[in-house]
């Protein structure tokens, strides 16, 4: 008998999870392993918090994405000193006091530290387990950028959502450089934890662009490129207030609205920016229009030529 033999299934005996049920809030936190990245002070904590009390509360939805499931208990591991008090102040007045559990991480590096976690976890049966943060959950001496460091703590942390607890994985990226990463890459230690958990969210905050949440997540139906603002829920709490900013306002009736693409190709050829490839227009609209430039790109190219250093909707296009 070999791997396969023991291990491997055919298509019919493999069970399929529906679209819903994978996801907890649709598109960005999902069933299985989820991790949210951003420099220190973007706000991950309060990210994390909110949708905490979207999830416990069971609203409708969390910065206009549906909440699929509405959660009795979450568990949080944190590893930052006073991060307890921080996140009940977070919380305070908003979900029952009973539906949160908050545990130090600490001394990971000694023999079965992760199978303690992960029995304690499996006999509560929380509906999510989040860990805030990363490095400084590794263990004693180890560097998050070290593909060694990144591969061995998603195995010490992968049988928890195997045992059917989703996970949300709080991390950094390298301050100062967000704007020249993907999403794919911002963690630090980049594609070792990227590829391991392959639900990815990231947090910039970026002084006058504000923040923006942007994923890479399997299965979601949109990659996300959304401006948010958070606040204080009043003056005197320290309960986040997410909303989303929305760059597209729509007043035309559906009936009447043109798609998105066409409406853009217009404004550059109003505009006749400085861009002079596809893929420049891409990248210097993509904020405008809530999208990745790659989703951009063979639209664009659809519907725009360029002549005598000037953009025109190609004759088959034109309005």
């Amino acid at each position: 008998m070999g791997v396969i033999s023991d291990t491997g299934r055919t298509l019919d005996q493999i069970e399929a999870v529906p679209y819903e049920q994978a996801f907890l809030i649709g598109d960005l936190l999902t069933t299985d392993i989820t991790m949210l990245s951003g420099e220190p002070k973007a706000g991950k904590s309060l990210l994390a918090a909110g949708m905490a009390s979207a999830l416990i509360n069971g609203r409708s939805d969390f910065l206009g994405l549906p909440v699929h499931q509405r959660l009795d208990h979450i568990v949080f591991g944190v590893t930052d000193a006073g991060a307890d008090a921080e996140l009940k102040a977070r919380l305070a007045g908003t979900v029952p006091d009973n539906s949160v559990t908050v545990f130090p991480v600490e001394d990971t590096g000694r023999e079965g530290f992760w199978r303690s976690v992960l029995e304690d976890l499996a006999q509560m049966r929380p509906g999510l387990f989040v860990l805030d943060n990363v490095i400084g959950a590794l263990a004693p001496g180890e560097d998050i950028s070290d593909p060694s460091a990144a591969a061995r703590f998603m195995r010490s942390v992968r049988p928890i959502s195997s045992v059917g607890i989703p996970t949300l994985l709080v991390t950094h990226t390298p301050k100062g450089t967000a704007e020249g990463m993907t999403v794919a890459s911002s963690p630090i230690g980049g594609r070792q934890f990227g590829a391991a958990a392959r639900s990815l969210i990231t947090l910039r905050n970026s002084g006058k662009k504000g923040r923006r949440i942007q994923t890479a997540i399997n299965r979601a139906r949109e990659e996300l490129d959304l401006k948010v603002t958070v606040r204080r829920a009043t003056p005197d709490s320290e309960v986040p207030l997410w909303e989303r900013v929305e760059t597209r306002p729509n007043v035309v009736p559906l009936r009447e609205a043109k798609p998105w693409h066409l409406d853009l190709a217009d404004r550059i050829v109003r505009e006749q920016p400085t861009e002079t490839t596809i893929k420049g227009l891409a990248h210097r609209y993509a904020q405008d229009v809530g999208r990745k430039p790659d989703t951009i790109r063979p639209k664009l190219t659809e519907v725009l030529t360029r002549s005598d250093d000037r953009w025109s909707r190609k004759p088959s296009e034109a309005a």
